[in-house]
């Protein structure tokens, strides 16, 4: 199990880096650390516990609990392992899937008692995931934490969060192909620009960041069954168009002026692709040089150490 969460771990540093620490109180933050690995971890409800844990300890310090709201996320999705051992022990894979898919000669009468497995630990804020239909685990539910603690949280980060929950479920690619209508990639774009090129000392830059690289990716380099180029290499009408649209509008945001460079170096190739133009796209969104270092990694190893011994 400690593998497992150590994975989990590392897969989120690779995604931090030119975030502002400024209130990220060490102390405060280690006292959470710690006072969440205290509470009954296998308990169905142990995330009640740590959201009210969360409520005393941040009621007055909004800043400090943008940080531990990150942290206590975290913590509710490393019960999910504990969850899903629970609902494998409790139904076989044939049962879960019949649940999701309602196949009632599956489940037959036992259908009740999925039902109210499946809604007890909604309360908790626990989902059954289904992975392409061959394997199931708990997964959290994104808005569970944030219904509860939004109020407790910057106007800044909790408006970041709310964006984010709201595109969660909805996958902006799925096996290299484009699964949102163009304008809506757009939308996830603009209010992340927005966001930073008001806020340019948001505590996550690195991960809006981060979420723009992935979506301009699909924008400016395209994918291997959604290619934003035709069968001669011309840019497609419709991505030309939708780009400009943008940077037309956002001419001196971030992502504006990425977008401006872009469709510039097109327009000196006469709007055809070319391995300089993709080298650039790519040395741009993904530079070599970048550190990735997660500010919340000391806390996260505090829970990690003290839930897996």
């Amino acid at each position: 199990m400690k593998k497992i969460f150590f994975a989990i771990l590392m897969l989120c540093s690779l995604f931090s880096m030119g975030q502002n620490t400024e209130y990220l109180d060490d102390e405060k933050m280690t006292k959470f650390a710690h006072d969440l690995s205290k509470l009954p971890f296998s308990e169905r409800d142990v995330i009640l516990k740590a959201v009210n844990l969360f409520k005393a300890e941040f009621k007055d310090d909004k800043e400090t609990g943008d940080w531990a709201y990150q942290l206590l996320y975290f913590y509710h999705e490393l019960s999910c392992e504990d969850k899903t051992n629970t609902l494998h022990k409790t139904w076989s894979d044939e049962q879960i899937r019949a649940l999701k898919v309602n196949d009632i000669e599956v489940i037959g009468g036992i259908r009740s008692g999925m039902k109210s497995f499946e809604k007890e630990y909604s309360k908790y804020g626990y989902r059954i995931m289904s992975y392409e239909d061959t394997s199931y685990a708990m997964e959290v539910v994104p808005s569970f934490l944030y219904n509860q603690l939004k109020s407790y949280l910057t106007s800044e980060y909790a408006y970041y969060r709310g964006g984010w929950i709201d595109e969660h479920d909805v996958p902006t690619y799925w096996h290299a192909k484009l699964e949102l209508k163009l304008q809506d990639v757009f939308k996830r774009i603009q209010w992340r620009d927005e966001l930073l090129d008001k806020n340019p000392d948001f505590i996550r830059n690195d991960l809006v960041t981060r979420e723009i690289e992935k979506l301009s990716f699909v924008v400016t380099k395209g994918l291997e069954f959604t290619p934003i180029y035709d069968e001669k290499g011309f840019i497609k009408q419709e991505y030309k168009d939708a780009l400009q649209k943008y940077y037309r509008a956002h001419t001196k945001t971030k992502w504006g002026l990425y977008y401006t460079e872009f469709v510039h170096r097109l327009a000196l190739n006469k709007y055809r692709n070319s391995d300089e133009i993709d080298r650039w796209v790519l040395k741009t969104l993904f530079p070599e040089d970048r550190k990735n270092i997660d500010p919340l990694l000391k806390y996260k190893d505090i829970l990690i150490d003290n839930l897996t011994e």
